[in-house]
């Protein structure tokens, strides 16, 4: 499979638009695809978030999206890696890895840090493609969110 990498620009997102709903549908959450499609040009068009596309045959078939922050323990930059979608018919390829490797390489290239990710109890398959690429199970700090309950 020739998987092509490039760097999602806002003019872009609607080339990736329906990936993303299905990775909304994947987590069960519903949003317009227009609101989307605005939130994710803004947070391109601020620098508040860097977003991968692997495209096949000039489809788009994946996306990695990451946001932007600081870590005060390390002094260093950190990214959080909180959306990884592969198409359904393109796994099991090396696309999520190609992604993946991407944004660890755009993490060195903007100054090191690290990489945080979170991924669902069941979800097997992306923790061991997560821990071959080195990424580790967190067993120092526990996580705990919190929502203003806004919609």
């Amino acid at each position: 499979m020739d998987i092509q990498l490039s760097i999602a620009t806002p003019e872009s997102v609607s080339d990736w638009l329906p990936l993303f709903a299905a990775y909304l549908d994947f987590y069960r959450v519903h949003q317009s695809p227009g609101p989307c499609r605005e939130y994710l040009s803004e947070r391109l068009r601020r620098r508040q978030a860097v977003a991968f596309l692997a495209k096949r045959d000039g489809a788009a078939v994946g996306f990695a999206l990451m946001y932007a922050g600081f870590s005060s323990l390390s002094l260093r930059p950190c990214w959080m890696l909180h959306d990884l979608y592969v198409a359904a018919d393109a796994r099991r390829h090396g696309v999520g890895k190609l992604l993946i490797l991407r944004c660890q390489q755009y993490a060195r290239d903007m100054g090191g840090g690290e990489i945080m990710l979170q991924t669902a109890h069941d979800n097997l398959g992306a923790q061991r493609l997560y821990e071959s690429l080195g990424f580790v199970l967190d067993r120092d700090f526990r996580v705990y969110n919190w929502s203003s309950g806004d919609s």
